[in-house]
């Protein structure tokens, strides 16, 4: 292989890497580019895409990317008038053509695979059903990242709306008024389906319960005049752990089917470009 070219893919596979960490970072922490553009699209449509948003700032990294290479594009040439020294030896002038998207295509594959494999670890660690109240989350008991339960505890009248997606303040008796440290997150239209309400007032809810309330959801609470605990559970209800098992597996599935149309194309091609090389001179 080119060493050249070898060293342009290591460059631009750590690039690529990079650019998706950084995007996922600032949209679970809706901070940075991520944070300015949904507040842009919330300000001109009152609703901003999280889906739209990331691949455009990731769109804007290879476009950083393409200007550093114009910038130095032509860095290698030889120096004119020195024609004799370099006809020994074949210079490299500039990258292939298309070397950044083909190895963006394989960082691309890290999206169903890493996404498969998340989903399918919760699945595996969210551990047999528990039954809990709203006050076991409020007083720090709970170490794990992720339970899956049948919570009890008191809804608040008011919640927050995120395209068809309802996230509902629940507390024990005491805390009602204090920092939020539980939500229950549910399909509108399944609310009747998952939350049932109980003699004492309270309503029982059961689903996947996770640490860590997303970046622009804390933020709309904040802005709408709620304090948000600094560890904030979010209970999405009629999740199951099976459900996060099957889904893991359809994308690892998705991502092997990908590689594998990757490795009949990139086999196709190089056939081909062995086919069409011309032969060598015969003295």
């Amino acid at each position: 292989m080119d060493p050249a070219k070898n060293q342009i893919g290591k460059i631009g596979s750590a690039f690529a890497l990079t650019s998706v960490g950084v995007t996922l970072y600032w949209a679970f922490t809706y901070s940075g580019p991520y944070r300015y553009l949904a507040e842009l699209q919330l300000k001109w449509f009152g609703v901003y895409h999280q889906e739209i948003t990331a691949i455009v700032i990731i769109l804007g990294f290879l476009g950083i990317a393409g200007v550093i290479k114009l910038a130095f594009r032509g860095a290698e040439r030889p120096v004119p008038g020195a024609a004799d020294a370099t006809t020994t030896a074949p210079v490299v002038t500039h990258a292939p053509q298309g070397a950044w998207l083909e190895y963006l295509r394989y960082v691309a594959l890290l999206i169903p695979f890493g996404l498969g494999g998340w989903a399918y670890y919760n699945g595996t660690h969210a551990g047999n059903l528990k039954q809990l109240d709203a006050v076991d989350f409020e007083s720090g008991k709970l170490q794990a990242q992720l339970v899956y339960a049948d919570v009890r505890g008191h809804v608040s009248g008011t919640f927050l709306s995120k395209d068809n997606y309802l996230y509902i303040p629940m507390a024990s008796e005491k805390s009602k008024a204090g920092p939020l440290q539980l939500v229950v997150g549910v399909d509108k239209n399944q609310m009747n389906s998952y939350m049932h309400r109980e003699a004492d007032g309270k309503f029982k809810v059961r689903g996947m319960v996770d640490k860590g309330l997303e970046g622009d959801v804390k933020y709309a609470f904040e802005k709408n005049g709620f304090t948000v605990a600094e560890t904030c559970w979010v209970l999405h209800a009629g999740r199951e752990p099976s459900s996060d098992k099957l889904f893991g597996m359809a994308m690892i599935g998705l991502g092997i089917v990908f590689s594998a149309g990757i490795f009949v194309l990139e086999s196709y091609r190089k056939k081909k470009r062995t086919a069409a090389r011309p032969l060598p001179a015969i003295a």
